[in-house]
């Protein structure tokens, strides 16, 4: 699916209520939603392994493979 990625955050810490650490880069990006006329505000979180923060270009066109639940698992080598 081809994405326009408009924004892009890098969150790690700990979670204050499991006390678990998290790291992960979530993409800000509009797309096709349910019930939406026109495109809707969507976000997708995906593993700092699977692309470096730095080489995500806001804004920028990607083309990423999710599966059937809506989880990425391609990402293209630019993000690398």
């Amino acid at each position: 699916m081809k994405i326009t990625v408009i924004g892009k955050a890098h969150m790690q810490g700990t979670s204050k209520k499991t006390g678990n650490p998290y790291n992960f880069i979530q993409l800000h990006y509009n797309g096709p939603a349910r019930n939406v006329v026109g495109l809707g505000a969507m976000t997708v979180n995906i593993d700092p392994s699977m692309a470096r923060y730095d080489a995500i270009i806001v804004p920028g066109d990607y083309n990423i493979e999710f599966d059937h639940r809506g989880f990425p698992v391609e990402i293209p080598d630019s993000f690398s």
